[in-house]
């Protein structure tokens, strides 16, 4: 039985996906994944999962496209969508940082509740890089590249500017459900940041 099991996970590693046998029952390094993204859920989870992306430009819609099939093997699509995370626009790392630092200090609300708005230079591009790394993810590094302008664009045209107190309201009830359905969860990832 060990010697099947061996082959088995063999087969799974060298056919290019990892799989993960317990007794009978097989579960993929994506389904073990979604399971503990459901285990341990984000105010983030709760939100919309579309938004109208038909405005933006070709790569950033490129990018929803594939955060919808991709992303999704592992977490529901609400989870970056809602997330606070706001990257600043800028050619390079240091350009997005001083951007960050410049709109944090000419708008002081920005600063006030990290859960609302985490503003940087590259928080989006560092999220992606870590959930390709993930098992199980598919995501090519063409693809991360669209995904992260996706959601870089994404976070700045929704929860800035124009959208900003629509954002601010959407997030803070967010977070108000989130607190009273899940309020040990929401002790451990918001309680500090506020």
């Amino acid at each position: 039985m060990k010697k099947l099991a061996a082959l088995f996970i063999t087969l799974a590693v060298f056919s290019g996906g990892l799989t993960v046998y317990a007794g009978e029952a097989a579960k993929s390094a994506a389904e073990l994944e979604k399971e503990k993204a459901m285990k341990e859920p984000y105010a983030n989870d709760f939100g919309p999962d579309k938004i109208d992306a038909a405005a933006y430009p070709k790569e950033a819609q490129e990018g929803y496209k594939l955060l919808q099939q991709k992303c999704t093997v592992c977490h529901t699509a609400s989870r970056p969508l809602n997330s606070q995370f706001v990257e600043a626009d800028g050619k390079d790392g240091a350009a997005r940082d001083a951007a960050a630092a410049k709109m944090l200090k000419e708008d002081a609300e920005l600063a006030k509740n990290k859960n609302v708005w985490q503003l940087e230079g590259g928080i989006w591009q560092r999220y992606v890089k870590r959930m390709m790394n993930k098992p199980g993810c598919t995501v090519s590094k063409d693809d991360g590249k669209k995904i992260w302008a996706f959601l870089a664009h994404d976070s700045r045209e929704r929860k800035l500017g124009k959208n900003k107190a629509a954002w601010k309201a959407q997030r803070e009830k967010l977070l108000a459900d989130f607190k009273a359905k899940f309020a040990k969860r929401y002790e451990e990832l918001y309680a500090e940041k506020h």
